[in-house]
Formats: structure tokens, C-alpha cells, sequence
């Protein structure tokens, strides 16, 4: 007995389609799209702040994140105090919840004896900025410089930014030292580069 195939007339978006043995379309339906590509919704250098709104249709984010450098020590002994420390760069990934305004902040670099500041978004991650010098031990010798930033649960950490921002920004450095009553350096900002799944229209 002969087969008899269902027609499948009509246009079809995205079409689910049922092929026989044969290779006859033998049923077709319009079909689900796939995730959409991924929007830069945040490009900013540090110090900054502000609100990201991820359009109510957004489920997934990932960022590459800069903390800002932290500033060298003073000093006032003939030897200067310890540089800052470099503030961390890393990539981050994961769930975001559509529809939901959380406040974000860009890092700025630290003033003489200070850290960096910060990078984070809320909810999202925090990237620690670089720590300020340490004072000379009296000895004629400089002050040990600062710990780096650190960036907690990061999926990449110890990236390379230059590949994204060049390398004449000087971002995310720590400032040098000071050294007999001299002032020591600031520390350079941090970056933020975030992106999210929201769909683009046609």
C-alpha cells in the first residue's frame, strides 16, 4: 500500500521539519530562534558609576573587569616609600536576571598612601583594586610595593588588556613612591567592559 505523505504547505520561521526515509519533507512547523548574539551594554574607564538595565529579555552576561592601581607611599625618610600596587584584570560569565537595574562602579586610581578602587557590578562580581606601598624600613632602602589587585571567582583571571585597549592607556598601574618628603604618584583607573544577551530585532 502506498504511503501517503501530509502535505506541508505555508512559510515557516525558523522551521521544525520531518524528513521520511526517502528524503521527502514529509511535516513542518515554524520552529523556536536560537540565543541571541551578544551586545556591548557598558564600555567605561575608571572612576565611574552609574545603572545597568538589562532589557527584560537578557539571561547571560560576561564583562572583562579593571580595578583602578593603588598610590605609592610617602615617605619621610631619604628612601622612598613602596609603589602602589597594579590593579587586576580578568573575564567574567554567568546569569543575569533580565529586567532587573543593578549599580555598577568603575575603579579609579588610588592617591598617594591609598588603594585602588574597586570594580564591580552588583550581584555580579567585585575586582579588587591594587593595595598603596609600603613605608621605607629605614634603612635606605625603598618600602616593598603594594599587593595587586585580585579578582575573587573570576572564570579568566591575569589577562593581558592590551589586546583589548592598546597598550598606551597606562590603565590599572600602581603609582611609584615618594621618597625624602616628596609626594608619591596616583594610580591609573580601572575598566569595564560588559556585555549581555539582549535579542536584536531584525
Amino acid at each position: 500500500m502506498p504511503k501517503i505523505i501530509k502535505p506541508a504547505k505555508g512559510s515557516f520561521t525558523t522551521a521544525d521539519v520531518t524528513i521520511d526515509s526517502s528524503g521527502r519533507v514529509i511535516a513542518a512547523a515554524s520552529g523556536s530562534s536560537g540565543g541571541g548574539g551578544f551586545v556591548p551594554q557598558l564600555i567605561k574607564l575608571g572612576p565611574a558609576s552609574g545603572t545597568y538595565a538589562p532589557p527584560a529579555d537578557v539571561t547571560k552576561y560576561y564583562a572583562y573587569a579593571g580595578s583602578g592601581g593603588a598610590g605609592g607611599r610617602n615617605n619621610n625618610s631619604p628612601a622612598p616609600g613602596g609603589s602602589g600596587g597594579n590593579g587586576a584584570y580578568a573575564f567574567y560569565k554567568g546569569n543575569v536576571t533580565g529586567g532587573t537595574p543593578v549599580s555598577y562602579a568603575v575603579g579609579g586610581g588610588g592617591g598617594a598612601n591609598s588603594s585602588g578602587g574597586a570594580t564591580n557590578v552588583t550581584n555580579l562580581f567585585t575586582v579588587n583594586g591594587g593595595a598603596t606601598g609600603a613605608l621605607g624600613p629605614g634603612t635606605g632602602d625603598p618600602g616593598a610595593t603594594g599587593a595587586a589587585g585580585n579578582a575573587p571567582g573570576a572564570t579568566i583571571s591575569g589577562l593581558d588588556f592590551d589586546f583589548q585597549y592598546g597598550n598606551g592607556k597606562n590603565l590599572m598601574d600602581g603609582g611609584n613612591g615618594g621618597g625624602g618628603g616628596s609626594n608619591a604618584n596616583s594610580g591609573t583607573g580601572g575598566l569595564l567592559t560588559l556585555f549581555d544577551n539582549e535579542a536584536i530585532a531584525d
